[in-house]
């Protein structure tokens, strides 16, 4: 059995930068977020996460943590702000942000920057994570910063054309 180095395969990533997202787009993904943060159902741990994404088309999409007394079954704020896009039909992001009441900025866990990279091999471009603590402190990062590499339905040699919707259509940049 031959195995390729994960380094050598090439990533879209190696050809294009993390897209630039403007002040008032992070903005509003910060107050979208602290709102989903604010409706975080966590009986259990009493840690409410909140996430929001920003869509090609501009739309913010917010999700936040929602536990279940059955350990396993709960969902992650940054997944639930990708399935309440997805709902509305939005399939590309063009960025992420999660925060939490934590002073320092919390980052995704390992199950959903896997999500997170297969919804950035449908839109063909990097998603820039942001990273926001209570005080404010922010970190700045990308999924393929993150999940480098990362094992996606573009691997499996999927077509994933019915879920890429008028992507040219995207956001201004400052």
């Amino acid at each position: 059995m031959e195995f390729t180095d994960s380094s050598s395969v090439p990533r879209p990533s190696d050809h294009m930068s993390s897209p630039t997202i403007s002040r008032q787009d992070r903005e509003v993904l910060t107050e979208s977020a602290k709102a989903g943060m604010r409706n975080a159902y966590a009986p259990r741990s009493g840690f409410p996460v909140g996430a929001a994404v920003l869509t090609f088309h501009g739309n913010v999409y917010q999700g936040c943590n929602v536990e279940s007394v059955i350990s396993g079954l709960g969902t992650c704020a940054e997944r639930c702000a990708i399935d309440h896009a997805v709902a509305h039909g939005e399939y590309c992001f063009r960025a992420m942000l999660v925060t939490s009441r934590l002073e320092n900025p919390i980052r995704p866990c390992g199950a959903c920057l896997q999500y997170i990279n297969e919804f950035a091999q449908i839109g063909k471009d990097d998603i820039v994570i942001f990273m926001v603590g209570a005080t404010g402190k922010v970190a700045r990062s990308s999924i393929w910063e993150m999940l480098p590499g990362g094992f996606g339905p573009k691997d499996l040699g999927l077509d994933l054309s019915r879920y890429v919707k008028n992507n040219s259509e995207g956001l201004s940049e400052d």
